[in-house]
């Protein structure tokens, strides 16, 4: 049997505290903009105006917000946003591996930039397969 001491028992849940106020502080938010958006009607729109392109990737127009979101901020604002909308499991599968390949471009920009990387190729390198993965996701789904 393993033991543990206390000290660590005690530092392990802080940890895990502290992180899940981490996450809530981008989770919370982002779901209540994302509800209001939708109470609002500013949701529907933004989903009509983006149906043209997520068509490519067999998303809905609402499922942009989250690929946006994961995209642009980080992937616990895109978990944000689809805890707040009614999503499909192939939606939810698409924007999953096309976030996986690409998430959080600003912020891995701006690291890349600092370790001296063409932000040119390495926002290619990131964003392409992607894109195809998303293509090839809602072609085969």
């Amino acid at each position: 049997m393993i033991q543990v001491k206390k000290e660590t028992l005690y530092a392990g849940m802080l940890k895990g505290l502290l992180t899940t106020f981490d996450l809530a502080k981008i989770i919370i938010p982002v779901s209540i903009v994302v509800t209001i958006l939708g109470k609002s009607g500013a949701l529907e729109f933004l989903a009509d105006f983006a149906a043209p392109l997520m068509r490519v990737f067999g998303l809905s127009g609402k499922a942009a917000l989250a690929l946006f979101s994961g995209y642009f901020i980080n992937l616990y604002a895109a978990i944000g946003v689809i805890l707040t909308l009614s999503l499909t499991l192939k939606e939810l599968m698409i924007i999953g591996v096309m976030l996986m390949l690409s998430h959080s471009l600003f912020m891995e920009l701006a690291i890349s930039k600092k370790a001296g990387c063409s932000l040119f190729y390495v926002l290619l390198v990131r964003l392409i397969p992607s894109l195809l993965v998303g293509i090839l996701g809602g072609w085969l789904f």
